[in-house]
């Protein structure tokens, strides 16, 4: 009930209210209208405005898209009075197939003209072609007549009208400023006028001919000294000589000539500008900054098929200059070793044990390259440590190479060319390898820092039967080599010997390869005995033979280190970076074979084997490199 109340009063509360409105009584025509409509009249009149103004809006925008209000420049007349011209309003005044008022022509005035009356005017008033030209070049004090008799004299009046016609005249393309400026110059011919002269004279490109001819020879590029070759005999460059240049200004001489004929003068002097240009730098300066920049050598061995490989590539590198930026490749270089081009059979490395092979020994070359390039901060390429090290170098510096597999690559990243200079003295079995170029400033030098050491990984020891030797006879095929890795350092001096920085120059890693012992199984009767491959040791039984049983072969192989030539195998991993490849196995009465691969990754010889010869020197460790300063095997 009391929610009906309410309403009630609500509703009581809304008629009064409509009750206090009172209808509006319009004053045109006098009839009632309510509150509501008027409400609806200004909106609908609201609109009507709002549409009329955006409508003006786009119509002032679509016209003045249509017809922009061009920008007016000032201009100052002939008169000293200005007027504001548009663009499109200069174009139309300086226009027109007439002369501007104030060109003259030979003193005759041809404002108002066209270009072809000018031309009627100008030839009824032609002078005379001159009789005698008479003009002479002056070049450094000396005067070289300038013979053109070979040229026609022409009237240049059409030449005249066209240049005096459009002066003061604007390009298609000008802008307003340009426009600004050409109506300024048509203005002040008014009071200053312009005048141009005809003349006899000649056509340029042929007067150009005549005198390049006379003073080309006197035009002469400057020269600097230039390394053009190198003489392996003195290790000394050959450098031509500087030579002063001489810059000659022909086109100028052509033009000043020209404008003197066009300006009605046959006889005269035009002197000829010249400049001495000074070479940068002498022949004496460029010898001094170029020499020996690094060196590399290291002892060979007595086996003379392998020192002639190696004095053979040594002839073929010799000599070879490398320009900034060109990069070497050993292989490519060299090309395949092979028998038609003079390699014979020596020790190689082939899947760790050593072996023969065609090119063998060539390896110490590419080290000894190496070893130079690092010297001499030039950038490796590519380069692969030996197997195992090699005596002939500290451990770490060795580069081996194999045709078609592992290379030797480096580039000369230098701003200067440099020269391989490779040579094999067979007196002292040694081959070196010096780089030349450009010298490091203030006698600063590089040389080589090596350390390494073994891993821990042992080599072991692998026996293998051997059907063709009688039973009892055990051998050492290969030694071994446990594994080893090196670093080596690029060190820094200065020409007084202190150290200025180092450089990590590579890291090597030498694998560990067991010593491979060869068991012979061939029994007395022709049958085979059976061999443990573990132990080495005989564990069939031994046919019995009439002989003295005390002369029956020991089976089980000594694992004592061999010392003496002996049939006893050594089964003690090698304690000593060991490359020389032993080329003489043992007691093994077989040679390795007479045609051996021809690419495999060659090596100079190991130390010699147990059973060597005793006219065969023993290199051994003994064997180290030598470089420039003569101290690098000491440094390891």
């Amino acid at each position: 009930m009391k929610k009906n109340s309410v309403n009630l009063k609500e509703e009581k509360g809304e008629k009064s209210r409509s009750a206090t409105r009172k209808p509006q009584i319009s004053e045109s025509t006098g009839a009632v209208r309510s509150p509501a409509s008027g409400t609806a009249l200004k909106i609908i009149a609201g609109t009507l405005i709002a549409a009329v103004v955006v409508c003006g809006v786009v119509a002032g925008c679509y016209f003045f898209k249509k017809n922009p209000i061009e920008k007016k420049y000032h201009v100052l007349n002939a008169d000293g009075t200005t007027m504001e011209l548009t663009s499109e309003e200069l174009k139309t005044s300086l226009s027109g197939d007439v002369f501007f008022q104030g060109v003259k022509i030979d003193g005759i005035d041809v404002s108002g003209k066209t270009k072809k009356e000018a031309v009627s005017l100008l030839s009824s008033a032609l002078t005379e072609k001159p009789s005698e030209v008479d003009i002479k070049l002056s070049y450094n004090g000396e005067e070289l007549p300038l013979d053109i008799s070979s040229l026609k004299l022409e009237n240049n009046a059409e030449e005249i009208v066209a240049e005096a016609f459009s002066y003061a005249r604007p390009s298609e393309e000008a802008t307003a400023e340009e426009l600004v400026d050409c109506y300024g110059k048509m203005q002040g011919l008014k009071t200053a006028p312009k005048e141009y002269q005809t003349a006899f004279t000649v056509n340029t490109d042929g007067l150009s001919v005549i005198i390049h001819g006379m003073l080309d020879q006197y035009d002469q590029e400057v020269k600097e000294a230039e390394i053009e070759s190198f003489d392996t005999e003195t290790c000394e460059f050959v450098i031509s000589e500087s030579q002063v240049g001489c810059k000659v200004d022909i086109d100028k001489a052509i033009k000043d000539t020209k404008d003197l004929l066009d300006s009605r003068t046959y006889k005269g002097v035009v002197t000829v500008e010249s400049e001495i240009c000074e070479p940068e730098s002498s022949s004496e300066e460029l010898k001094a900054s170029f020499g020996l920049i690094s060196s590399s050598s290291s002892i060979t061995t007595s086996d003379s098929n392998r020192n002639h490989n190696i004095n053979i590539t040594c002839e073929k590198l010799d000599g070879l200059i490398i320009q900034p930026g060109e990069s070497f490749s050993f292989n490519t270089y060299i090309g395949q070793r092979t028998s038609d081009k003079g390699y014979k059979v020596a020790g190689i490395i082939l899947g760790g044990k050593a072996e023969k092979g065609l090119g063998g020994g060539i390896c110490q070359v590419s080290s000894m390259i190496f070893q130079s390039v690092c010297k001499a901060d030039l950038q490796v390429d590519e380069r692969h440590p030996h197997e195992w090290p090699s005596t002939y170098c500290p451990i770490g510096t060795d580069a081996t190479v194999d045709y078609g597999s592992a290379d030797f690559r480096f580039t000369n990243s230098s701003e200067y060319p440099i020269v391989i200079h490779a040579f094999y003295n067979d007196e002292e079995t040694k081959v070196t390898v010096e780089i030349y170029g450009h010298l490091f400033d203030d006698g600063v030098y590089i040389d080589l820092v090596s350390s390494g050491g073994r891993t821990g990984e042992s080599a072991g020891v692998i026996y293998e039967a051997d059907p063709e030797v009688p039973v009892g006879t055990v051998y050492n095929s290969h030694p071994a080599h446990d594994a080893q890795s090196a670093v080596c350092y690029k060190v820094w001096y200065d020409k007084d010997g202190n150290e200025i920085k180092r450089d990590k120059c590579c890291y090597s890693y030498y694998p560990s390869i067991p010593a491979y012992v060869d068991v012979g199984v061939l029994n007395p009767d022709g049958s085979l005995a059976t061999m443990d491959p573990e132990t080495g040791e005989i564990t069939s039984e031994i046919p019995d033979e009439s002989t003295d049983p005390s002369d029956t072969p020991d089976t089980t192989p000594d694992t004592t280190p061999d010392t003496t030539p002996g049939t006893t195998p050594d089964t003690t991993p090698d304690t000593t970076p060991d490359t020389t490849p032993d080329t003489t196995p043992g007691t093994k009465p077989d040679d390795p074979p007479a045609n051996p691969p021809e690419n495999q990754q060659e090596n100079p010889p190991e130390n010699p084997p147990q059973n060597q010869p005793e006219n065969q020197p023993d290199q051994g460790d003994s064997q180290g490199s030598e470089d420039q300063n003569n101290n690098s095997s000491e440094e390891q």
